[in-house]
């Protein structure tokens, strides 16, 4: 735009609907055939606690409410689910809305100063209960980690490098993502979609290291970009 001065400034504009389309793409991604998988660091429940066999034990709720409050202490969003369900019931429900850790608590754990604690990305074990803050703040950097690695490795296996043009858009993956060396003009942007049946996405923020062949117009390039 113009300034009262004469000179040509650029706009700076900015969203205020990033927030649930990143939390979309959250979903889409971190999910399985089970259901949700919440990163920790977004999750509204981190950890769930579930009595076991309460009737047997009458030490089995108040301790369950006590690992409850232990974690919320130190920082983690931690729930007690005390509903009168079968545990098997209780796991599913919290498998689909995919709460990062689920603890179960029963007579046994009871007598061994234990717990079973279950990973929403996979894993099962038991642990001794002093070291229940240490071992579920592990657990959910763990959760983390693996939820970035795996996604990190899906894009990857999504992605390929078009050196040429198809003979014809059906010989391109469906649902691949193509890296070419583009710096043509609206002409041969046109050109390259139709010859693909793909959009431009646009510049990656990294250009080559050195000079590449422009995909369409033969001349050597930087540009890196994405179909």
């Amino acid at each position: 735009y113009e300034g009262a001065d004469g000179s040509q400034s650029n706009c700076h504009q900015t969203t205020f609907g990033m927030s649930e389309r990143l939390l979309g793409a959250v979903v889409g991604v971190h999910g399985d055939d089970a259901g949700l998988i919440m990163p920790p660091s977004i999750a509204p429940i981190q950890v769930v606690v579930m009595p076991v066999a309460a009737h047997l034990d009458e030490a089995v709720e108040p301790q369950a409410s006590t690992i409850v409050e232990r974690l919320k202490k130190s920082g983690i969003r931690a729930r007690l689910d005390s509903r009168d369900m079968r545990p098997g019931a209780k796991h599913y429900d919290w498998e689909i809305k995919g709460v990062p850790l689920r603890i179960e608590i029963g007579p046994r754990d009871l007598s061994s100063d234990s717990f079973v604690m279950t990973l929403r990305t996979g894993g099962k074990d038991s642990h001794p209960i002093d070291v229940l803050e240490e071992i579920v703040s592990k657990s959910l950097e763990g959760v983390s980690t693996e939820l970035r690695a795996r996604s990190s490795n899906l894009m990857e296996s999504k992605m390929a490098v078009l050196q040429s043009l198809p003979q014809k858009p059906s010989d391109l993956d469906e649902g691949m993502v193509y890296e070419v060396a583009f710096d043509g003009n609206d002409a041969d942007a046109e050109k390259l979609e139709k010859s693909t049946n793909l959009t431009l996405l646009g510049d990656l923020l990294e250009p080559y290291e050195a000079p590449r062949i422009c995909i369409i117009t033969g001349k050597e390039t930087l540009r890196r970009q994405h179909l």
